[in-house]
């Protein structure tokens, strides 16, 4: 149990959030998935294990490219490897000491965190080889389109899922990809445009800025609750 924290009763259960009189819906922050504000200690331990999540799976393949953490070139491995890392690492972090609801808040938001950042690059990366079949659509424009689709429609196919797996019943209200979520997740971009041959996007040094983009999205799933 996490000290310093007393949970009332509509913490405890999953279908009492609407009875929360501290926020809409029963949350604090529903952007961030709160009911309430982090302790600092507990805040901490989201970061480390964030860190080293997101540090083991780049230091394995910054070795196998012979390069350092910060020059990996990333493609569909490497992107769903370093995701699936900080966000494991963040939640196990988190967990720490957290009470059963506080666990079951951080592995929903693992999962929602992880379907964004996994899901739009794998069907950017299918939309961009059927770009590349197609002669009309093989060209700057087609990519783009093929990066700007595959990231909206990735990113709202990926919340449907997490809201799917995570309340298949339909007991809590859905996250939903409102516009402001859509900008709030703009990091998810990040890990497309690393995927993209395009001249002028490969200039962008997105290799040095992916691992604290990860970072943050393993600490954001580590510290809801």
């Amino acid at each position: 149990m996490i000290t310093g924290i007393n949970h009332s009763p509509e913490y405890k259960t999953l279908n009492s959030f609407s009875s929360n009189p501290r926020a809409k819906n029963g949350y604090l922050s529903y952007r961030y998935h709160k009911t309430r504000k982090n302790e600092t200690k507990e805040a901490a331990r989201a970061l480390i294990g964030a860190i080293t999540g997101t540090a083991i799976p780049l230091i394995y393949f910054a070795k196998k490219q012979k390069t350092n953490i910060l020059k990996v070139k990333y493609d569909l491995p490497q992107l769903i490897g370093v995701s699936a890392g900080s966000i494991v690492g963040g939640v196990a972090g988190g967990m720490i000491k957290a009470d059963r609801f506080d666990k079951k808040q951080k592995v929903n938001e693992g999962i929602f965190q992880f379907s964004n950042a996994a899901l739009p690059p794998v069907i950017v990366t299918g939309l961009t080889k059927i770009t590349e079949k197609i002669p009309k659509l093989n060209n700057i424009k087609g990519k783009i389109g093929a990066i700007t689709l595959g990231l909206g429609g990735g990113m709202y196919t990926a919340a449907k899922l997490a809201n799917f797996i995570c309340d298949p019943k339909d007991k809590v209200p859905d996250r939903k990809l409102s516009f402001k979520d859509s900008l709030a997740n703009i990091d998810d971009a990040l890990g497309i445009l690393a995927l993209s041959d395009i001249p002028a996007l490969k200039k962008l040094p997105i290799s040095e800025i992916l691992p604290f983009i990860y970072i943050l999205c393993g600490y954001r799933a580590g510290e809801s609750n």
